[in-house]
């Protein structure tokens, strides 16, 4: 079973090919608090994570608001409007550089296999990778981030991710591959990961993710919450209810 729910208004704006963001603005989501996931309006609200949304991206932004078991916010993540817009066409493409700063590379929802067969590089700051959801939106190869500010949200990458820089994000993702972290305050959150996890940057937050093989991760300054344990025995990159184990300890 993968980790369900599109969250941000995820697809709230189909008309990426003409610009719009595939997020709504206005729009956050709570992922966290034990299992729970629910969408917030950012307008007139008043609960605690609602002035975290507002109070980090203000009404005009759409954001994930990242929640401890305990309800406490350990990150919100801010998806702007005032960016440059590109979509994967539905046909499969051999591999992709993101299109520079402040840009947003939009993975389609349609499942129709593979939609980068190769590698994508995060060459740009503050640019984003959206997808419908690891399901539908997946890249073949491996997702290499060289600049800040990264977020990549809602895809299956098959091949590794590594993060040399500071300040990814990375929600509702499948890592079929290893995951190794050397930038600062990283934050994963609903990911199934499958292959090592290595963490030498400082201050990442893991919330809500499930590792294969894995009871315990560590690294100096690491929040955790809600993170299990699973084994992958039959190998199908899918995680089965049976496959789940304890809790992840987390260490410094």
């Amino acid at each position: 079973m993968i980790w369900a729910g599109c969250a941000a208004g995820c697809g709230g704006n189909s008309d990426g090919l003409l610009g719009g963001t595939p997020y709504t603005p206005g729009s956050a989501t709570v992922i966290g608090k034990g299992g729970d996931e629910y969408d917030i309006p950012t307008a007139g609200c008043r609960d605690a994570y609602c002035d975290a949304a507002v109070g980090t991206c203000s009404t005009t932004g759409a954001a994930d608001v990242i929640v401890d078991a305990k309800g406490k916010v350990v990150d919100v993540i801010c998806y702007k409007q005032d960016v440059s817009v590109v979509q994967v066409p539905v046909d499969q493409v051999s591999s992709y550089t993101t299109p520079g700063n402040n840009s947003v590379l939009v993975i389609d929802g349609a499942d129709d296999g593979v939609d980068v067969a190769g590698d994508v590089t995060v060459s740009g700051n503050n640019a984003v990778i959206y997808g419908s959801g690891p399901d539908t939106s997946v890249i073949g190869g491996t997702v290499q981030v060289e600049k800040n500010n990264a977020q990549i949200r809602g895809v299956r990458i098959v091949g590794d991710v590594t993060i040399d820089k500071n300040n990814t994000k990375l929600v509702h993702c499948v890592v079929e591959g290893n995951l190794t972290i050397s930038g600062n305050n990283t934050t994963v959150a609903r990911c199934d990961v499958f292959g090592s996890v290595t963490i030498t940057g400082n201050n990442t937050v893991l919330v809500d993710d499930r590792f294969n093989g894995a009871s315990a991760v560590s690294a100096t300054n690491l929040t955790c919450s809600g993170n299990l344990r699973f084994d992958d025995a039959n190998g199908d990159h899918v995680v089965d209810s049976a496959e789940l184990g304890g809790p992840v300890t987390c260490g410094g």
